[in-house]
């Protein structure tokens, strides 16, 4: 191999952080050695560091508190930002873990093609056209629209039976068969041939006094499916929040989502008032690229957002509102280098964000930066009580295309 002087000085100058570089190279890698492709991102790139064992405990810790229900695992939206594969071949192994529920085709054909084998339910609507192609693949479409003809002639072109799940609304307004039609609606499903119901599923509002109405009318009618002997399959109604909630909607099974990541639903609800011990199964991390001296009154950040009272040193970080760092963590988050935490100042911009370190410091440019993680201060429910965003936004806008490393 001819070495150009590009390539000499480049090797060079990362000796310093080859520790570094091994241990996040190591995100190319899965537990089960799975194929892999090139990894180009930079060393200083932001990452998504996964902690198996976690994620393994808040599915133990959920199975134990719900008396021993299946888990239909709600891994949408990318996995909550620690990807949607990943979430998937962590879990699938567990007994708990009936299967996996997504809301976009995509996520569900590539489960499949990552080798997931345990059922998947797709969470969405689909024309005909996708609908065989995720039945080829053996996903169970969640339906509320009369498709009864399609089922029935796609079940018969592809000589084998069709498993759907019912999206039932029983008050959020959002999707499903409303009440009123329901029978109706069992009732086509039952005259078609090739068909059968796997489940019947609510969503909850989460507003605690109208849920109790939800329960309600989801027992009202079936009831009436009983009495008619129609096919409704297993009847699941609760994510993470009406697993605290409400007990008596956890029926034949359960479909958390945040949770498995460790993230509580709401403060009221975290240890050691609640009834699991939650761990982070992700966090986020980068790396310093910048240390500079700022002496009082000079500024930084657009629009001159960050003045300086006194001298003080500004780290520069390679992560902004493009990877999904959230614009509103400026001057109220704080990030840990070092082992001390330090708050994030100025602005957070599409690709960078600043942290002011303090009149003295140590720290230099390669040092790992703590976004969020494990330990306690620098969780992502710190930020979240810190900044009053949304633990949801902090996860779910993380970009997919960080680097993913497992530790």
């Amino acid at each position: 191999m001819k070495w150009t002087r590009f390539d000499f000085l480049k090797s060079f100058s990362l000796l310093p952080l080859a520790a570094a570089a091994t241990k996040i190279g190591s995100a190319t890698r899965t537990e089960n050695n799975a194929k892999v492709k090139r990894d180009l991102s930079s060393i200083y790139d932001p990452y998504v560091e996964i902690y198996p064992e976690n994620m393994r405990h808040n599915v133990r810790q959920i199975y134990r508190a719900v008396e021993g229900r299946p888990i239909l695992a709600v891994i949408k939206n990318n996995g909550y930002g620690m990807g949607v594969v990943e979430s998937a071949r962590i879990m699938e192994p567990m007994d708990p873990i009936e299967g996996f529920g997504v809301v976009k085709m995509g996520e569900a054909v590539r489960l499949r093609e990552a080798g997931i084998r345990k059922p998947i339910v797709l969470m969405t609507l689909l024309d005909e056209r996708e609908l065989e192609e995720v039945v080829r693949l053996d996903i169970t479409p969640m339906i509320y629209t009369p498709v009864g003809d399609q089922l029935e002639r796609l079940a018969t072109r592809l000589q084998k039976p069709i498993s759907v799940e019912v999206k039932l609304d029983t008050g959020l307004g959002r999707l499903g068969v409303r009440e009123g039609e329901a029978l109706e609606f069992y009732r086509d499903l039952a005259g078609r041939r090739g068909i059968s119901v796997r489940g019947s599923m609510i969503t909850f509002t989460e507003a605690e006094e109208f849920d109790l109405e939800q329960i309600v009318r989801y027992n009202r009618l079936m009831e009436r499916l009983d009495a008619e002997g129609l096919e409704y399959g297993a009847r699941h109604a609760v994510s993470t929040t009406p697993i605290f909630r409400h007990p008596d909607a956890w029926f034949d099974k359960v479909r958390p989502g945040i949770g498995l990541y460790g993230i509580y639903p709401e403060p009221d609800r975290q240890r050691p008032k609640g009834l699991m011990d939650l761990r982070p199964a992700f966090g986020l991390k980068c790396r310093v690229i910048h240390v500079k001296k700022l002496h009082r009154g000079e500024t930084a950040g657009y629009g001159q957002a960050f003045e300086a009272e006194e001298d003080t040193w500004l780290a520069t970080l390679p992560i902004g509102h493009a990877d999904g760092w959230q614009r509103g963590a400026a001057s109220c988050a704080k990030v840990r280098i070092r082992g001390e935490l330090h708050p994030v100042v100025a602005s957070v911009s599409a690709s960078h964000s600043l942290v002011n370190l303090g009149p003295e410091t140590g720290v230099e440019i390669g040092d790992e930066a703590v976004i969020f993680d494990v330990r306690e201060g620098s969780r992502a429910d710190d930020i979240h009580s810190a900044c009053g965003v949304s633990t949801y936004d902090l996860l779910m806008h993380i970009s997919p295309q960080l680097r993913r490393v497992w530790v």
